[in-house]
């Protein structure tokens, strides 16, 4: 009984999340017309297209050196061939099998399979991508202090900045304060918006609990998280050249992390709708004489990218033991 009505919950969100999509991808078509969004397309720059799928693979390099320090920190070894193609496996089943088994339990159930027990494969996993999210974060609070035209488009973005400032220093303080204690204090904090998302920070906390004195495992992790980002926007850079868009690659520092962001929200089916609405809007803020069409032909390009990734996922995922 229970697991049809946790059946039947997933099939909801999933219809909800397909609506949202359609909604936001229709918002995002409104003003302009296919054809000159497909005319975009075809236009591109395929050696530069091709370089950017390259520098986008070699970016799952980097997450797999990431995601080999945190396993060795707990005394499992692992080959990065092995990781790497675990990463491409994940990428398959996010993109074509969002609803049933993500991403993330596919890793979590490949560095169960080297050996290691669940719980340590789940805090290995599950602090691969929170390090991957906290590198997003970092580059996404320090574009916003250096973005004058982007304060004067949104609204309250100084509280924004207070609060993303205050999360990084928390989720920091993790990682270097002996973690009992943060757990301690959260514990004994009493307010009534907190209930609700206590369990969860502690569940985190727990996670970083599991390293024990590891720090320099987290702190190296770190490092290669922001490495990570650097290479994912220069991958949105080439695309950008691909399609000859006016946009200075400084800009990207800026734009890429907060588009990345926001895509993490889950409101749609694999950011879709979000993505385009995102790029129009940023793109439009820095008033770089980029139409429409132009914005979300780089949308559909970057998702595209991933797409023939997942496949190439997928591939991988039939051919290996």
């Amino acid at each position: 009984m229970e697991k049809k009505l946790a059946a039947r919950k997933k099939l909801i969100l999933t219809i909800i999340k397909c609506g949202v999509s359609i909604a936001l991808l229709s918002w995002a078509l409104r003003k302009t017309n296919l054809p000159d969004i497909f005319l975009a397309v075809s236009s591109a720059n395929i050696p530069l297209l091709m370089a950017a799928f390259v520098v986008y693979l070699a970016s799952y390099y980097i997450r797999a050196h990431r995601w080999r320090v945190l396993l060795l920190a707990q005394n499992v070894k692992a080959r990065i061939p092995y990781l790497y193609k675990s990463y491409m496996v994940s990428i398959f089943f996010s993109n074509f099998l969002p609803s049933t088994i993500g991403g993330d339990a596919v890793r979590a159930y490949d560095a169960w399979r080297l050996g290691t027990s669940k719980s340590v494969a789940l805090a290995t996993v599950f602090l691969d991508r929170f390090l991957g999210l906290l590198g997003l974060m970092l580059f996404g609070l320090g574009a916003l202090f250096f973005s004058q035209k982007l304060i004067a488009q949104l609204p309250l973005l100084h509280l924004w900045v207070m609060l993303g400032t205050a999360a990084i220093m928390l989720l920091l303080s993790m990682i270097f304060i002996p973690s009992q204690k943060i757990s301690s204090f959260i514990s004994k904090i009493k307010l009534p918006f907190w209930h609700p998302i206590k369990n969860k920070v502690l569940n985190i906390i727990k996670a970083f609990l599991a390293f024990g004195n590891r720090k320099h495992a987290l702190g190296m992790s770190m490092g290669l998280s922001l490495m990570v980002q650097i290479s994912v926007i220069a991958h949105y850079y080439l695309i950008a050249k691909a399609l000859d868009l006016p946009v200075p690659l400084l800009s990207f520092f800026v734009i890429i992390p907060l588009v990345s962001l926001i895509m993490v929200l889950p409101v749609s089916i694999n950011a879709i709708g979000i993505r385009e609405n995102a790029f129009v809007f940023f793109f439009g803020a820095y008033d770089y004489n980029l139409g429409r069409p132009e914005a979300i032909a780089f949308a559909w390009l970057a998702y595209g990218i991933v797409i023939i990734q997942g496949l190439l996922g997928g591939i991988v995922y039939a051919l290996r033991k």
